[in-house]
């Protein structure tokens, strides 16, 4: 089962042991947008099943989408509702994007409801996180949709990321423990799919670190700014036509939202089944990091 082209990235060990190794291209890249389509593409023609892409509402997952609407590719949105024992949405401010995104462009979503009180009360959200070691709370309830699903599951996770480290005074690249649990849910349970598409292939891996705003940000030459999330939408639209950007359509500064922001603040919090999460989190919290011009230098070897 290939998560990622040829399972070019690993993750390996827990907490303080956490290491991920990362294959180099084998060929001189092109941007990250060409190099999204050549993967898309070919994954297109041998996937099994339809494209079903996991719509949280953010760049990252309207990035897929648009370049499947560019190449024509047919393809399902799956918006996720948590809704609460009472019946409020909790991430409605979240999936209010993909609602949006999906209107504008006359696609008309698979929707998924999952109470996540019950989903926690049931213990399902503990069973999930144990099987493949995830400290995070935010991310059993997607990987049980997915598991649901009966084409090509897509999570539009895997984007690499850089942040600054002030007392060293140094960018580093970063790959987290617990965003790989993604991947260990897929292959654990034999899922059709990928959770890393923006990182499918070494191609994109790198020439998203190559993208002009992410040398100039990674070089220090972008004052105030400590981490790519906010510069990624410039590269998903370098050369692709796209207009995406981190501002909402009232014209204010687009939060990365995780969808869990009120379940944060609301009394399912203190169950047990997520307060067992702050143990996890000694436990599986790894962070893999590595001086941004080395992880680039490394990965060019065939540049």
């Amino acid at each position: 089962m290939e998560l990622t082209k040829n399972n070019y990235l690993r993750g390996t060990g827990h907490g303080t042991e956490w290491h991920v190794t990362i294959e180099p291209p084998t060929r001189k890249v092109k941007t990250y947008f060409e190099e999204t389509v050549d993967a898309m593409e070919k994954l297109y023609d041998t996937k099994t099943g339809k494209f079903q892409v996991l719509y949280s509402g953010g760049v990252d997952s309207q990035y897929i989408c648009e370049v499947f609407l560019k190449l024509k590719m047919d393809f399902d949105t799956v918006i996720i509702r948590l809704i609460s024992d009472t019946g409020e949405v909790y991430n409605q401010h979240d999936i209010a994007y993909a609602y949006e995104f999906c209107e504008k462009n006359n696609i008309t979503p698979i929707i998924y409801d999952v109470n996540f009180d019950n989903f926690v009360e049931s213990g399902k959200i503990v069973e999930i996180a144990e099987s493949v070691n995830c400290c995070s709370f935010a991310i059993p309830a997607t990987l049980h949709v997915a598991d649901k699903l009966d084409g090509y599951s897509i999570i539009a996770g895997g984007d690499p990321y850089i942040k600054y480290n002030e007392s060293k005074n140094i960018w580093l690249f970063e790959e987290l423990e617990y965003a790989h649990s993604s991947l260990r849910y897929y292959a654990k349970n034999n899922l059709n799919g990928s959770p890393f598409i923006l990182s499918y292939t070494p191609e994109m891996m790198l020439s998203f670190l190559l993208d002009p705003k992410i040398v100039k940000l990674g070089s220090g030459l972008v004052p105030g700014k400590t981490g790519s999330n906010s510069t990624k939408s410039h590269v998903y639209n370098n050369g692709s036509g796209f207009n995406i950007d981190v501002y909402d359509f009232v014209n204010l500064i687009r939060v990365k939202y995780t969808g869990y922001e009120k379940i944060s603040y609301s009394p399912i919090m203190d169950h047990p089944n997520l307060k067992i999460f702050e143990e996890f989190n000694k436990k599986w919290n790894g962070e893999y990091e590595e001086p941004y011009y080395d992880v680039v230098k490394r990965l060019s070897i065939n540049q």
